[in-house]
């Protein structure tokens, strides 16, 4: 079609400048009337207005039309710019339009996995790049020899397929090597334009080359299969142009491998050349295709018809296929060989393909063989440089197994360790992080940019939809990786039984790789590879698979890996040092200090594991972060947690065990510090208590309140005072959940079970029923602390710090001294103080009745003649049927209670304050002062 274009009009020529006489000849007589009038000589001086006024407009109207030429001038060369690029843009839709109706060879071939194969509509091909007639006509008055130049420009169109139409004959000459590559590119164009059914099968005159089997893949072409019907191309293969017989339109004569000519004989309705882009040069730039590149374009086009039902072939597919007969793809991409299809090897791509796959079979139909045989097929013939694989395996992880002593394979995932899995898998964004860092460090946009420099990653992932099920906030990841993977080289395989409901859209959408076992239903084969043909594999031939690429489905039988057959994949790997693997290493069962980095402070206590980020951080103890709780099962390492902080924290430590004594001491003097108005100018310290939950098991109930709420008085004022605490409890029971409820963060170690690590506000997915001593949860992260080892070395911490000894009090008082005793069993205090050689005279005893004539108590204390000091003892009721004879002497003198009980004490003494705790069998009693103190002690005989 003639596209209307024309050159811009000429500029009319300006008009000539011209003298006004009109305006030369007034002044001169208005001065003369002027002069007539005044008879002044200055009024002749106006008669000179008149030639200076025209001399200056002549020049002036001169000037002004050499404006007015060259503002034409710019415009008109504007215009011819606009013009050029109007040509320019006519050629480009008009080069696009003839590439569209005939690409060439080497599109035909590159385009042989894409969706434009047999979408031709007619019989032509491009005999190679050339000059032609673009059919544009420029009208217009060429005057100029850029105007003549852009004429001819216009209607030649440089570097455009010369079409021919191969029903009118086209005629090959040159050495036969040369020619026959040529015609193969004519034959490939012509058959992946048109689809089966639309070609008859070509006349072909070449003696000699079809003696040696030169075109025999012609019949194994899906178009030569079933009616003669259609268009009937014609080529011919001669040595010299003139040995062409007649009935050949086009002649295309070679005379180097880049450079042909092309003659047309004339001829009619028809031209062999299409007539309204006839070549304007004989000379074009010819496309050569080699015997090797037709063999796969067969293949691939066979199957392709195969898919489609065009071109039925009577063979059928092997049963069992062997991975060693399988050649290797090689490659630069992740070409694979799986197996084996009515027509050849098949062979997967997931650079060209993919990027992603999705693979679906039901239990037993071959899966976990395919998933084998894809990644044997993959790393064959790469090094760990190249490509690198993760398997993820949530069937109990022996699926993959054989897989595992490849270099290639940086780990295999199980659903086994599911502590593991769930750092595995979070590690993957911290991978596509650093993959997209280290592209923006070389200046990459993707990874075919970066030259090697980041090895593909492959994630292989059996049954998917029970990874989903165990870890569904893992869903989203998966699908940006499917969106990003492409650019930053890493790729999915993922394989489940019924996809359909488990993958989102947003992931199918990237996976144009489908592979289909097979399946339960027509639903589930047609949502995954687009027919039922997944649906009606036989369950007697395991590893009968449907591939669909870009919708175009094809039979495949599965190739079946053997462990010889990885051994040697093992033992042919190409040398490369181990692979970076895509997730940190767990965290180690015994951390030592030795481990730590060398800018470790003495504050750090251990190390944080940051999967996500795939990194550690290391763990500091400031005593500003206390109160801290120390949650943990029995053997969790709660106790060498809690020296190890206590060593961190820089302080003066005390470190309470499960004593009730100690810790009662303890606890007693720290929230009597916090009541200090002075505390804070005192030395801080770190108060540890270990087993907070033992101790009130052994307070008892009465003693435990009153612990517990001296210890929420020390967690929620201590700081303030210089008290920081550390707790540690295998559980928070009773009184002490509302005590440890003060604390600024909670350490959780080991667990006993799921329900309590999730109800001590840990993440679920951080459960893990082994973790070692010393590991745990700190701040919602997976930690370790230093293992006790490295506690052996402090000497100050060795021990627990021990309660306030209990004060000695003589049975045997000096002289004129006194002893004021509460016993239950006071004849027993008696004997031992008589046995001591106190004197019988010196024995006050309640519990007997007066002897008349003896001395009363109180005559006896206020008596100095006595050797000894007086022994004053009764029991409960008798001290308290003389009442006032005890609150005299507890005024006086210090009371002991031995053998009593808490409500004897509070009885006599009339006080609400509870004593301290004593130890069982200790034989230790309370000592009263007269201020209302109490202190533990012992009757010393």
């Amino acid at each position: 079609m003639t596209t209307p274009l024309a050159l811009p009009p000429a500029p009319p020529a300006p008009r000539p400048s011209r003298m006004s006489w009109a305006a030369f000849i007034t002044p001169i007589v208005m001065a003369g009337a002027l002069w007539l009038m005044t008879r002044s000589p200055y009024s002749l001086a106006f008669a000179a207005l008149g030639p200076i006024g025209a001399v200056m407009s002549l020049i002036e109207g001169r000037r002004g039309g050499g404006r007015d030429r060259r503002a034409a001038q710019a415009e008109r060369a504007a215009e011819l710019e606009r013009l050029r690029e109007r040509v320019a843009a006519s050629h480009e839709t008009l080069r696009r339009g003839l590439l569209r109706r005939a690409p060439g060879a080497a599109v035909a071939i590159d385009g042989l996995d894409g969706s434009g194969l047999w979408k031709g509509d007619e019989t032509v091909v491009s005999l190679g790049r050339g000059a032609v007639d673009s059919g544009l006509v420029l009208g217009g008055d060429a005057r100029t020899t850029d105007e003549l130049e852009l004429q001819r420009a216009a209607a030649r169109l440089d570097d455009a397929p010369v079409l021919a139409m191969p029903e009118d004959g086209i005629a090959v000459c040159g050495p036969g090597l040369l020619a026959r590559a040529y015609l193969r590119g004519l034959l490939v164009q012509l058959y992946a334009a048109l689809p089966p059914g639309r070609l008859a099968p070509p006349e072909l005159v070449d003696a000699a080359g079809c003696a040696r089997g030169e075109w025999d893949w012609l019949e194994r072409l899906p178009h030569g299969v079933g009616s003669a019907s259609g268009v009937v191309p014609r080529f011919g293969v001669f040595e010299e142009a003139r040995l062409v017989p007649p009935g050949f339109r086009a002649v295309v004569s070679l005379v180097s491998p880049v450079a042909a000519t092309v003659e047309v004989f004339p001829g009619a309705p028809a031209t062999g050349i299409a007539a309204e882009h006839a070549p304007v040069e004989a000379s074009v730039v010819p496309e050569l295709v080699a015997y090797a590149e037709v063999e796969r374009f067969v293949a691939v086009l066979s199957s392709r018809a195969a898919a489609l039902g065009l071109g039925a072939a009577t063979r059928a597919l092997p049963a069992e296929v062997a991975f060693g007969d399988l050649p290797a793809a090689g490659g630069p991409r992740l070409g694979a060989s799986i197996g084996r299809t009515l027509h050849g090897i098949a062979e997967l791509d997931l650079v060209a393909d993919g990027p992603h796959a999705v693979v679906a079979g039901v239990t037993g139909s071959g899966k976990s063989e395919l998933l084998v045989t894809w990644v044997a097929g993959m790393v064959s013939g790469r090094s760990s440089d190249e490509v690198v694989v993760l398997l993820v395996d949530f069937k109990g992880g022996t699926a993959f197994r054989p897989l595992a002593a490849l270099p290639h394979v940086v780990g295999v995932v199980t659903d086994l360790q599911h502590g593991e899995a769930a750092r595995a898998l979070s590690s993957l964004s911290a991978e596509l992080r650093r993959r997209e860092a280290e592209l923006a460090r070389l200046g990459a946009r993707d990874v075919v940019e970066a030259r090697g420099a980041l090895p593909r990653l492959v994630i292989v992932v059996d049954e998917f939809a029970a990874m989903i099920d165990q870890f569904p906030d893992f869903g989203p990841l998966f699908a940006d990786i499917a969106a990003r993977g492409r650019a930053l080289g890493i790729h999915l395989i993922l394989a489940t039984q019924r996809p359909a409901g488990v993958m989102r859209d947003a992931l199918v959408a990237n996976c144009p790789l489908r592979l289909s076992l097979r399946v339960q239903s027509d639903a589930d084969s047609r949502w995954v590879v687009g027919t039922d043909a997944a649906s009606r594999l036989s369950a007697a031939t395991p590893g009968r698979c449907i591939v669909s690429i870009d919708g175009a489905a094809t039979e495949v039988q599965i190739a079946r890996t053997t462990s010889a057959d990885l051994a040697a994949l093992v033992e042919a790997a190409p040398a490369a040092p181990p692979p970076k693997r895509p997730w940190l290493d767990p965290l180690p069962a015994v951390l030592t200090r030795a481990q730590l980095p060398e800018r470790a402070t003495a504050q750090v206590v251990g190390v944080a594991d940051l999967p996500e980020e795939q990194r550690r951080a290391m763990l500091e103890f400031q005593p500003q972060q206390a109160p801290l709780v120390v949650l943990g099962a029995g053997r969790s390492g709660k106790s060498s947690l809690l020296r190890l902080l206590a060593e961190a924290s820089g302080l003066e430590p005390v470190v309470v065990g499960s004593d009730r004594e100690q810790a009662w001491d303890a606890v007693e003097a720290a929230a009597e510090r916090c009541e200090d108005p002075d505390a804070s100018s005192a030395p801080a310290l770190l108060l540890a208590i270990d087993d907070a939950d033992a101790v009130c098991a052994r307070l008892g109930d009465e003693y435990a309140a009153v612990w517990c709420e001296r210890l929420a008085r020390v967690l929620r004022d201590g700081p303030a005072a210089g008290v920081y605490a550390v707790v540690a409890a295998q559980r928070q029971t009773g009184p002490l959940r509302g005590a440890l409820g003060l604390a600024r963060e909670t350490v959780l170690l080991r667990q006993p079970s799921k329900q309590e690590h999730v109800l001590a506000g840990a993440p679920a997915e951080l459960w893990d029923d082994a973790v070692p001593a010393g590991g745990g949860v700190w701040r919602g992260r997976r930690v370790q602390f230093l293992a006790p080892p490295h506690l052996e070395t402090s000497a100050v911490l060795r021990d627990e710090a021990p309660g306030e000894p209990p004060a000695r009090v003589p049975l045997v008082p000096p002289r004129g001294g006194a002893t004021i005793v509460v016993s239950r069993a006071p004849a027993r205090a008696v004997s031992r103080a008589r046995a001591a050689g106190l004197p019988a005279e010196a024995v006050v005893d309640l519990t007997q009745p007066p002897v008349p004539g003896t001395p009363t108590p109180e005559s006896l204390l206020e008596d100095g003649r006595l050797p000894t000091g007086v022994l004053v003892i009764g029991d409960p009721d008798a001290w308290m049927g003389r009442w006032s004879l005890f609150a005299t002497l507890k005024a006086r003198h210090p009371v002991v209670f031995s053998g009593c009980d808490q409500a004897d004490v509070r009885a006599l003494t009339r006080s609400r304050v509870l004593p301290p705790p004593l130890a069982p069998g200790s034989g230790a009693g309370w000592l009263v002062f007269a201020d209302g103190r109490m202190r533990r002690c012992v009757l010393a005989a």
